[in-house]
């Protein structure tokens, strides 16, 4: 076998985690040569018990049916291991780097700026809001978005980035075979076609679990320049992704939201220990670049810059926001009849640039 193929056989086998191939790689070495110890070897080494020991040792046959290298270059996932030519260096510098990678797409260019966006499974419409607009920016700006394909607002940042015409990039808390939610199928090839990549630790077949997604959050802070945090609760997950930025060393920036919203306590408490405050994109790109770049105005994301017979449908759809608004209340901020503008939702509706949340209540969708 290649030295590629040994990596493949130890990173795959089962129940055999992270520190137990760190131990046996201290003692043994090299991969070839945990492959060709005998299982009293391997008890005696110390680095695994005499179950796991066995495991290793019938592995070894069961690899040859198992789910093999080349039929995942077939698949179009490229396997990386820790030390091979491809391997991040963000990644080589965590002192519990992952030892193998599973990527469909691309891995981010360390030629260009990355920056993470995560937020709360469970946002709001002004998070959902907020989040479009901080993607849609950055990525037209250059910026690659990274995140990890959650729902709610890490869904939102791929997608703002993707009609921006930028790449993001995901990574995933199971095998690249699970897609996570499951609803997320169509965003998950629409992160690669556009250039972008799927990247998971997991081996194929990898179903997720509660405890992956914290420790997946170690990578997504790893690949990114600086970290944005859209909306967290006060015990939210996404806040471990910002522990691990701040250990290593990243800028971490959380959006400002009311003292009374639960959706934002864990962003102002960030903010109240030094966390970078979102004012707006074009402040965060400054801080970025500090160079000239487009701003948000002349974004035009997908589905909302079709032309207007009349350019009636333009003005309401400054007036809408993803936070419901009332007939009545958007009317008085377009200064136009209560029963023009209920007609122009109802068309702007049918043609997808809005919804009606309820009765003569509209929002962007």
């Amino acid at each position: 076998m290649s030295h590629e193929e040994y990596w493949f056989w130890l990173c795959n086998i089962k129940h055999l985690y992270r520190d137990n191939i760190n131990r046996l790689l201290g003692y043994f070495g090299a991969p070839e040569e945990i492959y060709r110890a005998k299982e009293e070897q391997l008890t005696a080494s110390g680095t695994v018990d005499s179950k796991t020991a066995r495991e290793i040792v019938t592995s070894r046959n069961a690899f040859r049916s198992a789910y093999k290298l080349d039929k995942l270059k077939n698949d179009g996932i490229r396997f990386i291991h820790y030390g091979g030519p491809d391997y991040p260096e963000a990644f080589a510098v965590l002192p519990d780097c992952p030892y193998s990678l599973y990527v469909k797409g691309n891995m981010p260019d360390p030629e260009y700026p990355s920056v993470g966006i995560v937020g709360s499974r469970q946002c709001s419409g002004y998070g959902k809001e907020m989040t479009l607009k901080y993607a849609q920016t950055l990525a037209a700006n250059g910026v690659q978005i990274i995140s990890g394909m959650a729902a709610g607002v890490d869904s939102f940042a791929a997608r703002g980035a993707i009609e921006a015409g930028g790449r993001t990039f995901a990574v995933l808390g199971s095998g690249l075979d699970v897609i996570y939610p499951a609803q997320n199928i169509e965003l998950y090839y629409q992160i690669i076609l556009n250039g972008g990549g799927v990247i998971s630790e997991y081996p194929m077949g990898t179903a997720p679990a509660g405890w992956q997604f914290p420790h997946r959050n170690r990578l997504i802070s790893a690949l990114s320049d600086k970290l944005i945090i859209i909306e967290a609760g006060k015990n939210s997950g996404t806040l471990s992704t910002a522990s691990h930025a701040l250990n290593q060393g990243k800028d971490v920036f959380a959006l400002p939201g009311r003292v009374t919203d639960p959706l934002s306590e864990g962003c102002n408490k960030m903010i109240a220990d030094g966390a970078g405050v979102l004012l707006s994109p074009e402040y965060f790109l400054d801080d970025l670049y500090g160079a000239d770049r487009r701003t948000w105005s002349e974004v035009k994301p997908s589905g909302r810059s079709m032309p207007c017979e009349n350019g009636l449908q333009s003005i309401v759809l400054k007036a809408l926001s993803y936070e419901p608004a009332t007939v009545d209340s958007i009317a008085s901020a377009v200064k136009m009849h209560v029963t023009q503008v209920a007609e122009i939702l109802t068309e702007m509706e049918l043609s997808g640039l809005c919804i009606q949340v309820s009765k003569d209540c509209y929002a962007l969708e």
